[in-house]
């Protein structure tokens, strides 16, 4: 990892102020939540876990921001998963980690986050890698947060 991916990384604490924006609840009042408040009540409430509340400005990786999105899908948007996830099986590294094998399927197959082929100059390569420990650029979680809204709309 380069000194320039580390800088253009979004920290976990960002990513989770943005995607917490986009939250429509009109039950509660509109209140600003401080940034360990959001995390302590996202901790509280099951979409984030230990690490993103005592590590805020940790760079956000690909398999953390596909978790991260995945619960807040469940929990605070009230979207229930697909229950078809096959096209996701065609991701080489989809379960390099178990755990977090259905939230990366859950974002891939809702187009909120995509793959990379192995090669990407050889269009016909067929393996397609979802590249867990990647760092999540601020461009790339802008592009989560613009799929996310075309899905809540």
């Amino acid at each position: 990892m380069t000194e320039g991916e580390l800088e253009n990384a979004i920290p976990v604490g960002e990513f989770v102020s943005q995607l917490f924006s986009l939250r429509i609840d009109k039950k509660s009042p509109d209140t600003q939540l401080t940034l360990p408040e959001l995390l302590r009540f996202g901790h509280f409430r099951g979409w984030l876990e230990d690490a993103d509340e005592r590590n805020p400005t940790a760079p956000l990786n690909r398999q953390t921001a596909a978790r991260i999105t995945h619960e807040f899908l469940r929990l605070e948007l009230n979207i229930p998963d697909l229950a078809d996830i096959t096209p996701a099986t065609k991701l080489s590294d989809l379960y390099i980690c178990r755990a977090c094998a259905n939230h990366i399927a859950q974002v891939y197959c809702r187009g909120i986050m995509g793959a990379k082929k192995e090669e990407p100059d050889n269009p016909d390569s067929p393996a397609l890698f979802f590249n867990h420990l990647a760092l999540v650029t601020r461009e790339e979680a802008c592009e989560i947060l613009e799929e996310l809204l075309k899905l809540i709309s």
